[in-house]
């Protein structure tokens, strides 16, 4: 009887413990795996794992856990993807990738930059760099955008965003200060809730 008693009180207590944790079913989290090759970068992926990482010099700058890292803007005859991370996990900095004249009305229309490469240096895009939300002094010389695929994101069979990955790298003056950005990688899950239509 003692036995069944404690049995009993043993399980109420895990019972308890499993429900005060709340679990958020949504897919917004970032997944950092860290890329064997290129220490503090997250591997490039193409599974709609919202990471994003680049070296700014010598030092890793990428995306954290527990929030979402991107979204996007269209506004101004442009399409503005915000890329979030920090150095360090303190300073925090937004790289705003500007593509004119694509103006998509929803999330889906994404797709059509499947396979899509940028000169940085050209006006076919745009970079522009912030600082919690103070803009920087940014000088492209040269540089690569690509977006290797554009893909649709299903969960139980609903469409719940487009996935996009590419790979990114380019030379700059900083606030007067050379630097080089280099082996970037992105991959970034947009939908209803990080896709902005303001025209």
């Amino acid at each position: 009887m003692k036995y069944i008693h404690l049995f009993m009180l043993m399980f109420i207590l895990v019972a308890a413990a499993g429900c005060s944790r709340s679990f958020d079913y949504r897919i917004s989290d970032s997944v950092f795996i860290e890329d064997a090759e290129n220490p503090g970068l997250p591997i490039y992926s193409e599974k709609g794992y919202n990471s994003f990482g680049i070296y700014w010099d010598l030092t890793p700058w990428r995306t954290g856990s527990n929030h979402d890292p991107s979204k996007i803007v269209v506004k101004d005859d442009s399409c503005h993807i915000h890329l979030s991370g920090s150095i360090g996990g303190e300073r925090p900095y937004t790289l705003v990738v500007s593509l004119p004249d694509f103006i998509p009305d929803s999330f889906t229309e994404l797709l059509s930059l499947n396979g899509k490469d940028f000169d940085l240096s050209g006006t076919q895009c745009t970079l522009s760099l912030f600082s919690h939300s103070s803009r920087c002094d940014l000088k492209i010389l040269e540089g690569d955008f690509k977006i290797k695929r554009a893909q649709n994101l299903y969960v139980d069979k609903e469409l719940q965003g487009v996935v996009l990955s590419g790979i990114l790298s380019f030379k700059a003056i900083v606030e007067d200060e050379p630097a080089t950005f280099s082996k970037g990688r992105f991959d970034m899950r947009f939908g209803e809730e990080n896709f902005y239509y303001l025209q």
